[in-house]
């Protein structure tokens, strides 16, 4: 790909050679170190493709062996530039569209919230725009960093949180302190801690100073593997300590505490089938309507469909476009079953298990009860499971100094 690319804008020839040594003048070729490709035989003659600099050192050897070449066709930016010349406006509006795509690439564009299911992208976009943080901001304005620490201190229930910025994309990867936190990768020297209590199952160390052993029972913000390995001296002392990061495969086994309650009442959505269906298109957060569907139903449900305009995965650009549907419904008070409630729960359920099987998490066994209480149907319990509770935590400069003494003091 790179080298189509070089070869399009520095200009290549399609030459077609017509004589009776064809091998000969495209063995001189390969002595004269003339680069050809795309080489084929048409009919009788031969076609190749050559850059269009080293067409003029192919005289010597078309005379040396009495093949003729003719050009067939000019390829690349040279050539175009030249056959469009006279078309000065054509290139200001390239030069033109180059400034816009650059200026756009400065902005935030599209911001995806990733994981979490109790909070909803909707909820995270209105929290981050309270705070000033939207489609259309600079991306020197956006500070990951402060993102990371303001969705912490808001919600209690996130565990993890990670925001990063890819093109003009802002990514926010949520995990809620109900589900297993996504590994890192440590840069800096770090040891490996416990995420929450557990008892160790395994542990096989590579690179740093094992602290746990198979069978501990450690509590959240243990080290497990120490980053700070000591190296000693003829007589067991302590001369220095090295800093790495910790490395090992680490298996606990630990347990998720369930809970969830679901109203055996509830008010369901009867659809008439009446709709209405609206067009428009976005421009900079501007909402331009082609179609606005009107209506004049008493209780209604809206259906947004939008799709943002992008160049690649990670370059969007501020244009969007898409359709809102308009449906009409009424509202009947039911009330479930005991039977329908109990599936519903344990559909739920068997959701958050396999949430948690997709992290990585092995289910060792659990005891969820499903009760029907004062009209509500409860599900509760305690899942055991074995996974990698663990992170890396940044050793701190207080942590592996060793203060020098004299042989006076």
């Amino acid at each position: 790909m790179w080298r189509k690319l070089v070869n399009w804008l520095r200009g290549y020839l399609e030459v077609q050679i017509k004589g009776n040594a064809p091998e000969r003048f495209i063995n001189l070729c390969y002595n004269k170190r003339i680069l050809i490709w795309n080489l084929k035989r048409v009919e009788e003659d031969y076609r190749f493709r050559i850059q269009a600099r080293d067409y003029r050192k192919l005289k010597p050897i078309a005379k040396k062996t009495g093949m003729i070449p003719r050009i067939k066709e000019k390829i690349g930016l040279p050539f175009y530039m030249h056959r469009y010349r006279k078309h000065k406006f054509f290139f200001a509006g390239l030069l033109l569209c180059g400034i816009l795509v650059y200026i756009m690439s400065l902005y935030i564009w599209d911001i995806q919230i990733l994981g979490g299911s109790k909070y909803t992208p909707e909820a995270m976009t209105k929290f981050l725009k309270e705070n000033e943080i939207y489609t259309g901001i600079k991306k020197k304005k956006v500070d990951c960093q402060e993102i990371e620490d303001e969705i912490r201190l808001a919600y209690n229930d996130i565990g993890w949180v990670s925001a990063e910025i890819k093109g003009t994309r802002l990514i926010i990867k949520i995990t809620e302190t109900n589900m297993p936190a996504p590994a890192r990768i440590a840069r800096d020297p770090s040891h490996i801690v416990a995420t929450k209590d557990s008892i160790i199952k395994s542990i096989i160390t590579r690179t740093g100073t094992p602290v746990a052993k198979p069978g501990d029972v450690v509590k959240k913000g243990d080290i497990l593997v120490s980053g700070i390995v000591a190296v000693k001296g003829d007589f067991d002392d302590i001369i220095k300590n090295e800093l790495v990061v910790a490395d090992a495969t680490i298996s606990c086994k630990s347990y998720y505490d369930y809970s969830d309650n679901i109203s055996m009442n509830y008010i369901a959505r009867e659809f008439s089938g009446e709709k209405k269906i609206g067009y428009y298109f976005s421009i900079l957060g501007k909402k331009i309507f082609l179609h606005n569907p009107s209506h004049s139903y008493d209780r209604y449900d809206i259906i947004v469909n939008e799709n943002t305009l992008h160049v690649t995965e990670t370059f969007y650009l501020p244009f969007r476009y898409g359709t809102i549907t308009v449906r009409e419904y009424k509202e009947k008070k039911m009330t479930y079953t005991g039977e329908e409630a109990r599936e519903i729960a344990n559909k739920k359920l068997q959701r958050y298990l396999k949430r948690l099987t997709d992290n990585g998490v092995t289910i060792l066994d659990h005891n969820i009860e499903i009760t029907i209480e004062n009209n509500f149907c409860i599900t509760q319990g305690r899942i055991i499971v074995e996974e990698p509770a663990w992170e890396y935590q940044k050793v701190q400069d207080n942590e592996w100094r060793i203060e020098q003494t004299d042989e006076y003091n």
